[in-house]
């Protein structure tokens, strides 16, 4: 299959690439590793009259520490968060959610920002985003604006970007020394999207209560969406029976719909024994660091 007849720009600033969005508004598409624009181009689900390719302004394509955060530059690229020691000790959930994403050969060229701006609802990075509080850096002619990865996923294949911005960058929070991460997922086939996916962050307090502990979901709804075990049951602790029973509450909220690929009622039943086992295996990690 071939993609519909496009213009491409190659602009070198932040300037030059925020003139073009202004000017082409909703004809223009942002092209950076290409892993999730090029095939709806191919099927011809988007047809842009206009590709605005990033890859030449300079400053995209590296990472930061910064506040307590890490900045992930629109231009980094997947294969980063599982091969870069420094990032995947500042960001230790990624490294066990990437290698679900695709191949090697996808990783290399996909990049992190992309994926997530992609928003498939069964992707792996959105999810991450979600649970960790990610924000992105949306750059335009009249101005930036920072916006929660909450806010920033609206419905699937739609976030909250306007025509004539682009997203610079995503800022995560690092993870604290006694976090507990976990990221498990159901597909087909390794490489596929997922069926049901759960990111987990266990979080203790002084007294050794999990309230701040959180899990988000993919694949069982049109966004991402997260939970947490605070707003579930305050102050018992987490224990096996806590942990099955805060799966079961959240399984019965999710309303997935069937498909070719799983029936709804599947996808709880998965969801609730994944949430379960990643709660369990994030809260043993945080009580190995204790």
């Amino acid at each position: 299959m071939k993609p519909p007849p496009f213009a491409y720009v190659a602009p070198e600033s932040f300037e030059e690439c925020t003139e073009l969005l202004a000017h082409y508004g909703d004809d223009a598409k942002i092209i950076a590793g290409g892993q999730s624009l090029m095939p709806l181009l191919n099927l011809r689900m988007v047809r842009p009259a206009v590709l605005i390719d990033i890859a030449r302004i300079p400053g995209l394509e590296s990472w930061r520490r910064e506040n307590g955060g890490v900045c992930i530059g629109a231009l980094v690229r997947q294969r980063s968060l599982e091969r870069d020691r420094a990032l995947m000790a500042l960001l230790p959930l990624m490294p066990e959610a990437v290698p679900f994403i695709g191949h090697p050969a996808t990783r290399t060229r996909g990049t992190v920002v992309g994926s997530m701006c992609h928003a498939d609802p069964a992707a792996e990075l959105p999810v991450c985003a979600i649970l960790l509080g990610a924000t992105f850096l949306l750059r335009s002619k009249s101005g930036d604006r920072m916006v929660s990865a909450q806010d920033f996923f609206v419905d699937a294949l739609t976030t909250a970007t306007r025509e004539d911005e682009f997203v610079q960058e995503i800022r995560i929070p690092a993870a604290l020394p006694k976090d507990g991460y976990c990221f498990l997922e159901i597909a087909r086939r390794h490489g596929d999207f997922a069926l049901v996916s759960v990111a987990c962050l266990a979080r203790a307090d002084a007294d050794g209560f999990f309230d701040e502990t959180a899990v988000a979901l993919g694949g069982v709804g049109p966004r991402a969406n997260s939970f947490r075990f605070g707003d579930f049951s305050s102050r018992i602790g987490l224990t096996k029976q806590s942990a099955a029973e805060f799966a079961s509450h959240i399984a019965d909220q999710l309303d997935p719909e069937s498909d070719m690929q799983a029936t709804a009622e599947y996808r709880r039943s998965i969801a609730s024994h994944l949430i379960e086992e990643a709660l369990w295996t994030a809260t043993r990690r945080v009580q190995t660091r204790r």
